[in-house]
């Protein structure tokens, strides 16, 4: 399993390396407990314009937005906007929730977004 990390902006990660690999280790349990066929996870901070791009190419709507993420087979891509990162805990919250979308996880129920907010929850324990 690959956990790549990229920026298009000038804003650091708030990471570790030893965070880093947490977080890898992570990500491959819990591929390999659903059983999804990812083998390689793209983690990229953008900016603002970017994100806002993105979301009004793929998912028609024109406004930024914190994270998303595509599931593309074997390859997994989230996409975080370095605005809504102000620390550690909010780089992962988007990290992690991004990270659930591509296990197949949503939050269009209030029951949905209540189980994938305390996954997330639960994940950020494991790192911080």
């Amino acid at each position: 399993m690959e956990l790549n990390r990229f920026k298009t902006t000038r804003k650091k990660i708030p990471l570790t390396e030893k965070e880093w690999e947490k977080i890898k280790k992570i990500i491959k349990r819990e591929v390999k407990k659903r059983k999804i066929n990812i083998k390689e996870l793209n983690v990229i901070l953008v900016g603002a314009d970017r994100i806002k791009k993105l979301n009004k190419k793929f998912l028609n709507r024109d406004k930024k937005t914190d994270v998303i993420s595509f599931n593309l087979g074997e390859t997994g891509e989230v996409y975080i906007c370095s605005d809504y990162v102000k620390n550690k805990k909010d780089f992962l919250k988007l990290l992690f929730h991004g990270f659930l979308h591509i296990l197949g996880f949503d939050h269009k129920s209030e029951k949905e977004r209540i189980t994938m907010k305390k996954m997330e929850e639960s994940l950020i324990k494991n790192i911080i």
